[in-house]
């Protein structure tokens, strides 16, 4: 997978060969609901190739790519610019997708907090024949983390009702002890090389040439990070289902059948570990913008912070919010800046004016970046947000999804032109 430069791709090293698995197709012919294993080409994307648009993800199916997995997100508050327009134009082409998460222990995230907000950016696709993944490579001692990548896929599944695949090297199976999460038949997407970095291609490079265990199989193999893809390039990874459409669709929970997973998940009814942080009054208009989506995903979300948020939500709903100002109180509040973000955004998405009472790092107001932390230290006189008249665009969301069979009059309306691409927040009148 191909990230920004501060991060270590443990993927691009040449992992020993080891016997090759010789029940792996037999395995994987199991968990199709027909007798015969099909299996497919395919690759994966982030930003770095740029929006994949439907007339170059039409180029790419009929190169041979059946699906795509695309990065949406990383550690806790980035999102990938292009996911979401990438996304639509493979949706258009019919390519089957995945969406995956660039995991950062390093930062001394909690796998908590980054789920929540790998879910707040992907639950647009939830039930849409999406699969989500977990992309684990954080390099040195973190490779043995196995606990944190397996309270990651916990928290996920519970949000999604469907298990992830979690992907990394051959080489990082080896690094720890990954039995918890084998065993809790989170299915594996492996990487690694064998014909090193030579120019590649979409093909059938056969069974996985390296010891999986403790999975008993892998789900795909990303065989190659120098392949050619028609329409998108000439340096993509690329990668080899073990499966058809129906076995994917199994893994995603959608509509050809249940969960592939041995064990079919449903959303849990309790919460987990770890919660939100931020003041009650911008959680609980988080929740009603749709951002901690409905029961029991709200619960599981909100964690510990459940009860207190849902009974401000309450309140506000049934008209009881205070709208005269309160004194004597103070409120800090800490964001992270999302990709596209302005002051206003922010401010407009917490509810906390004016915009006077936040600080950024560089001192300028207008100048703030993705990844940075502004905060809100203000007292707790300011004003409501000017409500927002329009529909505020969700990741996973089309101008069809939205409007139905008006969507070229909203295109109309909004000034947007072919290929009508939409971005998460943007908001539409």
């Amino acid at each position: 997978m191909h990230h920004h430069s501060t991060i270590t791709t443990s993927t691009r090293g040449h992992p020993p060969l080891i016997t090759r698995l010789t029940g792996l197709l037999l395995a994987a012919t199991v968990m199709l609901t027909s007798g015969v294993a099909m299996a497919d080409t395919g690759m994966d994307v982030s930003k770095w190739q740029g929006c994949v648009s439907a007339s170059a993800a039409a180029q790419a199916k009929a190169g041979g790519a059946a699906f795509a997995f695309v990065k949406v997100s990383e550690g806790n508050g980035y999102t990938d610019s292009v996911a979401d327009c990438t996304m639509q134009g493979l949706a258009s082409a019919g390519i089957r997708r995945g969406v995956y998460h660039y995991a950062r222990p390093d930062l001394g995230n909690t796998p908590e907090a980054e789920a929540d907000w790998f879910v707040s950016q992907t639950r647009g696709y939830i039930g849409k024949g999406v699969i989500p993944v977990l992309d684990w490579e954080p390099g040195g001692s973190y490779n043995t983390w196995t606990w944190w990548a397996k309270r990651w896929l916990d928290r996920v599944q519970a949000a999604w009702g469907v298990k992830p695949l979690i992907y990394m090297s051959a080489s990082v199976i080896k690094a720890g002890d990954w039995r918890a999460v084998a065993n809790a038949d989170y299915g594996l997407w492996v990487a690694g090389y064998p014909a090193g970095y030579t120019q590649d291609r979409l093909r059938d490079p056969g069974a996985v040439p390296y010891d999986v265990s403790p999975w008993k199989f892998a789900a795909a193999w990303q065989y190659s990070s120098s392949g050619r893809v028609p329409g998108v390039g000439d340096r993509i990874d690329v990668n080899w289902f073990y499966g058809d459409a129906a076995t994917w669709a199994k893994y995603a929970g959608a509509e050809h059948g249940t969960n592939a997973n041995p064990t079919p998940s449903t959303p849990a009814e309790t919460p987990q570990q770890g919660a939100p942080t931020g003041d009650v009054e911008s959680l609980a208009r988080a929740v009603i913008r749709g951002d901690y989506g409905n029961m029991p995903q709200r619960r599981v979300l909100l964690g510990s912070r459940y009860d207190e948020v849902q009974a401000r939500v309450d309140q506000i709903l049934a008209g009881n919010a205070p709208t005269s100002q309160t004194t004597g109180q103070t409120a800090a509040t800490r964001v992270t800046v999302r990709a596209g973000d302005t002051l206003s955004a922010i401010a407009a998405r917490t509810g906390l004016w004016p915009l006077s009472a936040w600080s950024v790092p560089s001192g300028d107001r207008n100048r703030i970046y993705p990844g940075q932390t502004v905060v809100y230290t203000g007292s707790a006189t300011t004003s409501q947000a000017p409500a927002t008249s329009g529909h505020v665009v969700r990741a996973g969301e089309s101008l069809w999804s939205i409007y139905g069979t008006g969507w070229s009059a909203a295109a109309a309306r909004n000034g947007i032109s072919a290929p009508y691409v939409i971005y998460p927040g943007q908001v539409l009148r």
